[in-house]
């Protein structure tokens, strides 16, 4: 940790393309992370220097939040088996229930595309749940 981090520059020469690209953005992140020493700040500070053409981007990705999606999809029958053993789910209807009490069932209705949703009318939704369930 450090009151203050300083990232010069967001890219790093790749020996194998022969030319320079850019820091995974979780790379980043983590850099910043290090900022503030919880002993001794109450807030760290994070300053980061790009070429003009990057600075909207980065303007953009630490100002304005962007969406987390689920992953629920690729483990869901782990967690069906384990209501279904705890009791909670007996029939496709409460599965299709317990799929609406979800972060998966929000993010559906707030950004259908990245799940393969048509659109957002009841029967296609319905549709939609009732594929995951079977």
């Amino acid at each position: 940790p450090a009151h203050l981090v300083i990232i010069k520059g967001t890219e790093f020469y790749d020996g194998k393309t022969n030319r320079y690209v850019d820091f995974p953005i979780t790379d980043v992140l983590q850099m910043m992370g290090r900022a503030g020493r919880p002993q001794f700040d109450d807030q760290g500070i994070a300053c980061i220097y790009v070429h003009d053409i990057k600075k909207h981007f980065y303007k953009k990705f630490l100002y304005e939040p962007f969406p987390v999606e689920s992953n629920l999809l690729s483990v869901l029958t782990d967690h069906f088996n384990a209501e279904i053993v705890a009791g909670t789910i007996k029939t496709k209807q409460e599965a299709m229930d317990y799929l609406t009490w979800t972060y998966f069932f929000r993010r559906l209705l707030r950004n259908p595309a990245y799940y393969h949703l048509e659109d957002l009318e009841d029967e296609n939704i319905n549709t939609f749940l009732s594929n995951i369930v079977s």
